[in-house]
């Protein structure tokens, strides 16, 4: 099976993956990649490692939490693939002190 999908969440969260297996319950995904639209550039989008403090081999989400699954664009698709294949660095943003 193996193709690569953007899942929007019922959370909000959109995920692009590679679905492994899927049945009318379940998918079962690895290489989750968050993506993130930044506020400063309209249209532009970031990628982070979704759960990024777990090692994820494969993910199985289900139904119930998916509102709908659909195709990449060309350009996602491939700058997902250069991700996952490690072609790409993340850049994770610097983190922010937080103030009580």
């Amino acid at each position: 099976m193996n193709k690569i999908r953007l899942i929007r969440l019922t959370s909000g969260e959109e995920i692009l993956v590679t679905i492994v297996k899927e049945n009318d319950k379940r998918k079962f995904v690895k290489s989750p990649i968050l993506l993130i639209p930044d506020p400063g550039a309209h249209g532009k989008i970031g990628f982070v490692p979704y759960l990024p403090y777990c090692e994820i081999d494969e993910l199985m989400i289900k139904e119930e939490h998916i509102m709908f699954v659909v195709e990449p664009e060309a350009q996602l698709e491939e700058n997902y693939n250069s991700m996952v294949r490690g072609t790409i660095k993340l850049q994770v943003p610097p983190q922010q002190e937080i103030f009580t």
